[in-house]
């Protein structure tokens, strides 16, 4: 297989700071590579929440750095190394956590974190961030809110129920699979997804030729969104599984 991504983020047309932050970064070639794609979001209605993302953003990007350096792709166990990952998930959040303590404040970001090892992906999901699955033509949602519906002022709204650093212990959903031929894989913030289609999806899957195309189309999407309305802070990441002969069974 080969792994085409990138990954692309703005502030958007009206907020004063980006809360988003967004990673991939990938190692290996052919059947054996080793893919992290992440996507955080600072939540806005509490303080900080670039610092919060900042954190876990710094932290992911940190842990790739040590795992790659006593890692063998080819061989290492999948299972193990998604061990490792959730340890990883449970440290950033008492970062996050730590540091609101410290600081007297509120604060704290999503995480949509997949990894991809080989032929199989795993996900690791705190908040309303998204990680979707393109594969034959079709946007599934892969990872589900992390949010409940309340009753305020005569209206239903809904609420963030679950966030990095929201409490001292961590609680999050997992999820894995087997890659399928030809799949593309879309995490993003809920600047993006809100006005998403699957046609947008089906556009960027096929400009997904190589990785400065990957990051033009990343790009291009959150054009679209600014251009249909959306005010929040936008973030889109991408990651295309290209077959390769004999690798898929």
């Amino acid at each position: 297989m080969k792994l085409i991504g990138a990954c692309a983020t703005d502030i958007g047309t009206t907020r004063e700071v980006n809360q988003d932050a967004i990673l991939y970064r990938v190692a290996g070639k052919g059947a054996n590579q080793f893919a992290v794609l992440a996507v955080c979001d600072g939540i806005g209605g509490l303080d900080r929440g670039e610092i919060a993302s900042g954190i876990v953003m710094q932290g992911i990007n940190a842990w790739y750095d040590d795992v790659l350096g006593w890692i063998d792709i080819e061989t290492v166990e999948a299972a193990v190394l998604y061990a490792h990952l959730k340890d990883m998930a449970d440290q950033l959040n008492s970062a996050v956590w730590e540091y609101r303590e410290e600081n007297g404040i509120h604060t704290g970001t999503t995480m949509s974190l997949l990894m991809i090892i080989r032929n199989s992906y795993y996900i690791i999901q705190v908040g309303d961030s998204r990680v979707y699955s393109f594969f034959d033509g079709e946007l599934y949602q892969l990872t589900v809110d992390a949010s409940v519906s309340r009753m305020k002022d005569g209206r239903m709204k809904s609420y963030l129920d679950n966030y990095m650093g929201k409490d001292a212990e961590l609680w999050f959903s997992t999820m894995n699979g087997e890659i399928r031929k030809d799949e593309m894989f879309l995490a993003c913030s809920d600047g993006l997804y809100h006005r998403l289609t699957r046609e947008d999806a089906q556009d960027l899957y096929n400009g997904m030729v190589n990785d400065k195309k990957a990051e033009a189309m990343c790009g291009e999407l959150i054009k679209r969104m600014m251009e249909r309305g959306e005010r929040d802070n936008i973030s889109a990441g991408a990651i295309r599984v290209a077959e390769k002969k004999n690798f898929f069974k």
